[in-house]
C-alpha cells in the first residue's frame, strides 16, 4: 500500500523515509501529526478529493488509538471518502496478548489525565476485568505510586518499547514493579501499562470499612488518607467513608 499510494501522510517523516528507503519506495510523503493544523487536514482532503490515494502511518502504532490521525479520518468520512484500515502494529493489542490474563473483555483507557490522575486511578480499582492504559517514561513512577495507593495486591504488566529494538515486559504488583523501574534506571521509554483483573468486590458493609480503617490507622495514616485509600479499595465514596471514619471517632 505505501508503495501505491500517491502520498505517505506520516506522524514522523524522519522514521517513515528510513522505511521507505529500507524497501525502495519512492512514494512522497508528507508530514501530519498532532500538532498539524486544520490546514493541513484540508490539504490532505483536497488532495484525496482530486482522486489521489494517500496512505496514513503513526511513528509507532495504529493511527487514531491515542495517536495522530483522527481529525483527518473524520473529515474523509464526512466528505463520503473511504477509509481502509489495515492492520498493524498496535501497543494496546499488542501487550494484551502477552499479558496472560483472561481476555473475554478489557477497557482501554489510553493516557490518563495529568489533573486527578489519584481520582482515576481510584475508579479502576474495583474495575473485573483488565484494563489497559500508556504512560511516558517521565510519569511511570508517579502512576505506578498511585496504582500502589488504591490496588496494592493487582498483578500488573508493564511493556517497555514495544515491537522496538528495546523491548522489555515487566510483571507484577505495583510496589515489586516501581522499584524495578526506579533501580533499573527504566524511567525511559514509553510504556504500556495491563492491569490484570479486579476482584469483583462486592459492596462492603460499614464493618468491612471499620476493619479496614483500623488497618491503615495502625500504621500512622490520617483519617482523610485513611478514607481515600479505602474508597479506592472498596468503590465506597471518599466523602461517606470519611463521615464514617469521623462519626465513630467521635464516638
Amino acid at each position: 500500500m505505501l508503495r501505491e499510494a500517491d502520498l505517505v501522510a506520516a506522524e514522523d517523516t524522519r522514521h517513515t523515509r528510513k522505511l521507505l528507503t529500507h524497501y525502495e519506495i519512492h512514494t512522497p510523503v508528507t508530514s501530519f501529526h498532532q500538532h498539524s493544523s486544520p490546514g493541513q487536514t484540508e490539504k490532505l482532503l483536497s488532495t484525496i478529493l482530486t482522486g489521489k490515494n494517500i496512505a496514513l502511518i503513526s511513528d509507532a502504532g495504529t493511527p487514531a488509538i491515542s495517536d495522530p490521525g483522527q481529525t483527518l479520518i473524520k473529515a474523509c468520512i464526512d466528505q463520503g471518502i473511504e477509509v481502509d484500515p489495515l492492520p498493524g502494529p498496535c501497543a494496546a493489542i499488542t501487550a494484551l496478548s502477552a499479558s496472560g490474563f483472561p481476555l473475554a473483555s478489557f477497557t482501554f483507557k489510553g493516557f490518563l489525565p495529568r489533573k486527578g490522575t489519584d481520582k482515576a486511578v481510584s475508579t479502576l480499582a474495583a474495575v473485573e476485568h483488565p484494563v489497559v492504559l500508556y504512560e511516558s517514561p517521565r510519569r511511570i513512577s508517579a502512576l505506578l505510586s498511585t496504582l500502589n495507593k488504591h490496588m496494592p495486591q493487582r498483578e500488573i504488566m508493564l511493556a517497555r518499547e514495544l515491537t522496538k529494538l528495546h523491548q522489555q515486559l515487566l510483571r507484577g504488583k505495583p510496589g515489586d514493579l516501581l522499584a524495578i523501574v526506579e533501580t533499573g534506571n527504566l524511567e525511559r521509554g514509553e510504556y504500556t501499562v495491563v492491569l490484570g483483573p479486579g476482584q469483583g468486590k462486592v459492596a462492603p458493609g460499614e464493618s468491612d470499612v471499620l476493619t479496614l480503617a483500623e488497618k491503615f490507622l495502625r500504621e500512622d495514616m490520617s483519617v482523610r488518607d485513611a478514607a481515600e485509600r479505602i474508597s479506592g479499595e472498596t468503590g465506597l465514596p471518599r466523602r461517606e467513608v470519611y463521615q464514617l471514619l469521623i462519626k465513630k471517632k467521635d464516638t
